[in-house]
């Protein structure tokens, strides 16, 4: 098995929760490196781990892999959430983590706004941006029948990620 460290902040947020809890409930051993003060982010980012400046990153012995999506699906085979031999399967957790994402920008895009131009910003995304892709989410989970997941008849980090940023969404964030 080979050694897994896996770097964000001390929050729980689904980018690196998604990761998380695909190692831990996959019985998968990994070092959770958090930051948890400026000073330890400001160490992080001198130390040039990052390739592209941001978390989460995994190091995998002593390799780096960067972005959510890569590290993700990564720990999701490692920890038995995500495909190995189903590349129909694996596409649809794709698109559920792409549109994780899609929702965490749309959101995110709002937080240093103005006052007005903030309200505005998240009138928008009550009435339109996020009715849009809760709708496509329920499509899909309706089509996938009465599993109560996303895709195929089991749990996966896309289920993991939804759970997530659901509750980042609904813990007032927005």
């Amino acid at each position: 098995m080979p050694v897994l460290k896996l770097y964000y902040g001390d929050m729980p947020f689904w980018r690196a929760e998604v990761c998380r809890l695909a190692l831990h409930l996959g019985k998968v051993p990994f070092e959770d490196v958090r930051a948890k003060t400026p000073e330890d982010r400001a160490a992080f980012k001198e130390s040039g781990k990052a390739p592209f400046g941001q978390v989460p990153i995994l190091e995998v012995d002593g390799k780096v892999i960067a972005q959510t999506g890569a590290i993700a699906r990564y720990c999701g085979k490692l920890g038995g959430f995500y495909p190995r031999d189903d590349d129909f399967a694996a596409a649809k957790i794709d698109e559920i983590i792409d549109t994780a994402s899609d929702i965490t920008m749309a959101v995110g895009k709002t937080f240093r706004m103005e006052a007005k131009e903030k309200t505005e910003a998240r009138e928008h995304l009550a009435t339109v941006t996020l009715p849009m892709y809760l709708k496509a989410l329920e499509k899909i989970m309706t089509e996938n029948g009465s599993t109560g997941f996303y895709v195929t008849s089991k749990m996966t980090i896309a289920d993991i990620a939804m759970w997530r940023l659901f509750g980042w969404l609904t813990g007032g964030i927005v």
